[in-house]
This record gives structure tokens, sequence and C-alpha cells, in this order.
């Protein structure tokens, strides 16, 4: 307002005449303009409804309303996020809140596979029913749900009773132990019925006695004679050589629902003999008929004649071949070979720059140096045909995920370029492993001439796509080949499995720049094992001495040393194709250990090894600290 003072006030004289003074008021105008309409004064949530205050006065602040996910909004027929003012007031707002939830009660009987333990479990779900909270009136108005809880159903006695009995649960019941406090609880599990396990079968065994059979060696004596140790003496006429246990079948069990379970059925085991051996007229005892050196191969004991050499094999005697056991009690010196087609090879002294290769085990009693030992025949091709067959089939899977994976994008390129290209810049190892399967399939064919037509399906499939034989190279013509060729290659595998390999070991005091392959174990008595190259069937152990330089395979089971590698870091592998552990006191560094396709180098030198797989990973122990895996 503007004040104007027109006449000032009097009191005049003894208060005659006196006036009121006289003023002009002038409104101002405002100048302020409101390009928005006229905006209720707030927004609020009462009883789960919102509501607006309407507006007393022109120009207040439009209300906004926020929100989270949890709504789904629309103003004015379009869906808004997160927040909405409100310039057409609410009756073009929507809000729609979550749908509500049932209240649910779930349970059911579940048992074991073997059906002897039924379990009820149940789970209480409460219900919801969603509503707006209340608020009170304000110009920004943040949603927020109330939910209320509906409670579920309860499971009563009479409830499991009746489910007992519609399941059909008839033995063991322990009903008797449930309570209505127990199933009180949102959820919970209870041993509703016991069935009975079936008694343990004992299975069938043989127990080969002249296996076990051999003299104590006593480390302090002053001479020991090995030749007794290792039982190369033989066994005379009617002496037993295997007892076969007949083994018993477990008693049947019952299921909860009554019904029998038979116990797990016996084995089929024979007690296989061969000549110089007969069986007692139970069938549970083999017995020599001829004296001579028993052996055990593809389960079968046999008695053979044994030849014997006096002295040393060398330039003198010539190289020595025979199907049966051979005990030479000198040395195997330079350039001699020693084979034993069917039998087995024992050398009382040392092996130097010789060649002994045996359908069964060998036993070396002192040095083996610059020589190369062969047991168990055919077996070991097996073994290193299996290994190749196996690294094929995981490159050729991946060439077939590569190039799928390419012909998805480039669909026109044609097969035998990009398979070309593919084998040169990812898989060139593959021609040369290629390369290696068809000697091996060679060796095969040469070693095993009465067993060819076991390997006739692989070198059919070897012949077909790997040809020409020893090139390296892939006959495939299409992808439908490629498949077909991995599925042939598991095949193949899956019959190489299936053989009953024999089971040869070597035995040796020392080893140095030497090559052995056993299908079985290979085992180093003495101090060391330098710079050799050793593939066993089984087991590889040097427990009281160190393996150093080299490599060591076994295509399962375990490796065991003393010592591995160096003080200085010579290269040393130890390897385990498929499945087992290895374990040394000392590891020194530059040592790698492999099991299957994964690997672990040590960098330093590490006390009380441990390696094997984890949860399918490699884990490296020292002592009890975990450095690996």
């Amino acid at each position: 307002m503007e004040i104007e003072i027109v006449e000032e006030p009097s009191k005049g004289f003894l208060g005659l005449g006196s006036r009121k003074a006289i003023v002009r008021l002038t409104l101002k105008t405002s100048q302020v303009d409101h390009p928005l309409p006229v905006s209720p004064r707030g927004v609020g949530v009462k009883n789960g409804t919102l509501f607006l205050i309407p507006p007393d006065t022109k120009g207040g602040n439009i209300p906004v309303i926020r929100f989270s996910s949890e709504f789904h909004v629309l103003y004015r027929g379009e869906t808004v996020t997160k927040e909405v003012e409100l310039t057409h007031g609410l009756d073009s707002l929507e809000v729609n809140l979550p749908p509500d939830r049932e209240p649910e009660l779930r349970y059911e009987i579940a048992t074991d596979t073997k059906k002897v333990r039924a379990e009820l479990v149940w789970k209480k779900i409460p219900g919801v029913k969603y509503s707006l909270q209340d608020h009170p009136v304000t110009n920004i108005l943040t949603l927020r749900l109330a939910k209320n809880e509906i409670k579920p159903p309860g499971l009563t006695l009479k409830d499991v009773e009746e489910l007992v009995r519609v399941e059909g649960l008839t033995y063991g019941l322990k009903i008797a132990d449930l309570t209505e406090e127990t199933l009180a609880a949102s959820q919970g599990t209870h041993l509703i019925a016991v069935g009975r396990t079936p008694g343990e079968t004992i299975h069938p065994f043989i127990k080969y006695v002249f296996k076990e059979s051999g003299t104590d060696v006593d480390d302090d004596a002053l001479r020991i004679d090995y030749y007794e140790v290792h039982g190369t003496e033989g066994v005379h006429e009617g002496a037993v050589l295997a007892v076969k246990d007949p083994g018993r079948l477990g008693a049947p069990g019952v299921d909860v629902y009554g019904k029998p379970i038979a116990s797990e059925p016996l084995k089929k085991l024979d007690l296989v003999i061969g000549e110089g051996v007969r069986l007692s007229e139970d069938g549970l005892h083999a017995i020599a008929t001829t004296s001579g050196l028993p052996s055990l191969r593809n389960g079968m004991i046999r008695v053979t004649d044994v030849y014997e050499l006096a002295g040393d094999a060398d330039v003198s005697t010539g190289n020595i071949t025979m199907d049966g056991d051979i005990i030479i009690r000198g040395n195997v010196l330079e350039n001699i070979k020693v084979q034993s087609k069917k039998g087995v090879i024992v050398v009382q002294g040392l092996v130097s720059g010789g060649t002994l290769r045996a359908g069964g085990s060998i036993t070396v009693l002192r040095n083996v140096v610059r020589a190369q030992l062969h047991s168990g025949g055919v077996t070991v091709s097996q073994i290193r045909t299996g290994n190749l067959l196996r690294k094929i089939s995981s490159q050729l899977e991946a060439l077939e995920v590569a190039y799928e994976a390419i012909v998805r994008q480039a669909e026109n390129v044609p097969f035998e370029n990009l398979i070309r290209h593919l084998i040169e810049l990812k898989f060139h190892a593959l021609p040369e492993d290629i390369k290696s399967l068809g000697d091996e399939i060679s060796k095969i064919e040469q070693e095993s001439e009465s067993d060819g037509e076991k390997y006739a399906n692989l070198i059919k499939t070897i012949d077909r796509y790997l040809v020409p034989r020893g090139s390296g190279t892939l006959t495939i013509n299409d992808a439908q080949e490629l498949r077909q060729l991995r599925q042939e290659i598991k095949a193949r595998i899956e019959e190489l499995e299936s053989e009953s390999p024999i089971e040869a070991d070597v035995e040796v005091g020392y080893l140095q720049n030497s090559h052995i392959e056993a299908s079985g174990s290979v085992a180093v008595k003495g101090k060391g094992c330098f710079y050799s190259t050793v593939l066993a069937g089984k087991n590889f152990s040097i427990a009281g001495g160190v393996f150093r330089g080299g490599q060591v395979t076994v295509n399962s089971g375990s490796i065991v040393a003393k010592e591995l590698g160096g003080p200085k870091g010579i290269a040393t592998i130890a390897k385990i194709v498929g499945t087992g552990s290895i374990s040394a006191s000392l590891v020194h560094p530059n040592v790698t250990v492999v099991i299957g396709h994964q690997s672990y180098k040590f960098s330093e030198t590490t006390s009380m090894v441990k390696v094997y797989f984890h949860d399918n990973i490699l884990t490296v122990y020292s002592g009890s600290n975990k450095i690996h895996g």
C-alpha cells in the first residue's frame, strides 16, 4: 500500500474545533507473471488412498509424487518412472501395486534312491497383501508400500497320517515321534520312516600265494641274497599257488514301502590256470603240476621252465630270445638284446647299453645305464595309443567348435581351406600327434599278430580318416565327417579301455641316461634316477632317492619320490595322464608337475610336497600350506 497524508490532525482549543487526520491509501498492483495454472497445496495418503488438499491462494508449487520400481504408474495414459508432477491433479493418475501373494503350505514325502529312508518335508509361505502406506500432506510425496502378512495354513498330525497312507509307506514308520509343536515350525524335515539296508556282500577274491611268499630283507645284513628275496628260485610240484575265497551274499533288506531289497549280487571271478597248474576238486586252489617259475598274466597262473644264464650276456652269447622266463645271474652288456615274449626277465647284475624286452615283468638288481627296458609287450603300445587318441579327440572337439564358430559368421568359406588354416594357426600339434598314432598302430600290428582282430576297428578308423599312414594329414571332406571321426575315436578309446591290460612291472637298482616303459609299475630301489625317461601304466616310485632330469609319465596312479629335480634347476617333469597323486619330500626349482591337462612349475625349493586333484583343480601343498589350487 502507498500512504499519503492529505490533512494533519488537530486538537483545537480546550477541545473545541478538533479534527482527525485525512490520509489517502493506494493499492499497488503486482508485476509477477504466473505461467502455471492454480495448483493444489499438497498431496497425501490416508487409509491407503491418495488425496489432494485444494488451494486457497494462487501461485503454489506443483505437487510431486516419487516412487520406486515396485510401483507401475501411469499419468494421463502414459507410463512414468521414478516421479510425476501432478499438473492435472489426481484424476489422470493410476498407481498399480505389486500383485498380492496367497499364503501357501508345501509338503511332501521324499525318499532316497534305495527307498530305505523317507522324510517329511514342509514349508509354510505367508501371503502378502499390498497397500499404500499412509502419509501426511506434503508437496513432495514418496510412495511406500504397506505389506500386510497373511498367515499360511498349518500341517496337522492327521494330515501327515493321511499323506503317509496315500504315499503307501508301511515299514519302519516313525509318525509317533512327530508332534504338533514340531509341525508348528515354519519349515522343517522329519524322518518319517526307515527301512532296513541289505547286508554287505563279500565278493570273491583270489589270494596269489606265490606273490606274497618272498623273504624279508634284513637291511643290516652284510650280504643280501636278492635272488631269494625276489622269489626267482621258482616253486616245486604240488605247491599251492593261489587260493580263491568264494565270498558270500549279504542279507536282503526292506524298503519303506515294505518291499524286499536284494543285496548286491556276487561278482563272477574265476581262478584261471595255464600250463603247469591244476585246480583242486572244489575249484578253490591252484596247484603247481611241475617245478618252475610261477607268473600271472591276464589273470592266468602259469608255471614255466626257466632259461638260466650263469654268467654275462655279452658278445659271446649273442642276443637271447625265447618265449619263457629268463634269469641272467651276471650282467647284460653293450648292444645285447634279451627278449622274453611271454615271460619275465631277471638280471642279477647290471644292464649297460643293452635292451631288455619282456611280455611280463623285468627286474634288474643293480644299475641300469644307457639302456632300454620294455615290460608288458603290446600293452605299453596300447597305453601310448590310448593317450594319443584322447589327445587327438580333445583337439578334434576344439577344432569342431572353432570351425562352427567361424562358419556362423562366414558361411561360404570352403571346408578344406578353413580346416587347413585352423590346423596351421591353432592346432599345429595335431598333425604330429596323428603321425605318432600311425606309428603306434604299426607297432601294435607287428607285436600282436595273434590278436590282430581286437584292433581291427581302430586300424579301420585310422586308415579311413588319417591316411596316408604316418603323413599326419586328415582325410575328411566336411563337418559331418569331422564329427563322425571324433565319435569313432571315442569308440576306439572305449574299446582300448575295455581291454584287460598286462600289468607287468619294472624294478631296478639305479637308473641313468636310460628309457623304461612298463604296463604296470616302475620302482627304483637305489638312490638315484638321472636324465632318464620313464613311462608306467600305474605307479612310479623312488621313495629313497632322487629323480633328476628327464620325465616320468604315469598313466594313472601315483608318483612317489624322496627328491625331484636338482638345486641348479635342472628341468624335470613328473606327469600323470589320468588320475592320481604326486608326492616328494623335496622339490627343486624348474620341476613341473602335471595331472591331466593342468600343471604347476616350482620356482623355488619346496619341502613335503603333495600334488593331487581337488574339485577338478590341481592342488599343491607344502606340508599343511596350500601353495597352488
